[in-house]
């Protein structure tokens, strides 16, 4: 019996960031000239929705992950701490 080895092929192509942001943006105006106008909207509200989610969030990442950092330095940090939640 003779035994085939299965030869899994990737096809993984290898873009730097540019070219895919390139890429996006020709898809999407590719999309918005082809499809119905409803589901344009539909898409433009997901994205305004998503992206007041990540202005709520990534503030709140940002103070949950540097105050621990901050407090463990000691007394004096609190300085720090009300700076950096300041500009976040």
């Amino acid at each position: 019996m003779i035994k085939f080895r299965k030869r899994k092929l990737h096809l993984k192509l290898k873009w730097g960031l540019l070219p895919g942001v390139i890429c996006a943006i020709a898809a999407g105006i590719a999309c918005g000239l082809f499809f119905p106008e409803w589901l344009v909207r539909v898409s433009l509200t997901f994205n305004g929705l998503f992206g007041n989610f990540l202005g709520f969030i990534i503030p709140l990442l940002i103070v949950g992950l540097v105050a621990p950092g901050i407090a463990e330095l000691g007394r004096s940090a609190g300085k720090l701490l009300f700076i950096t939640a300041a500009l976040a």
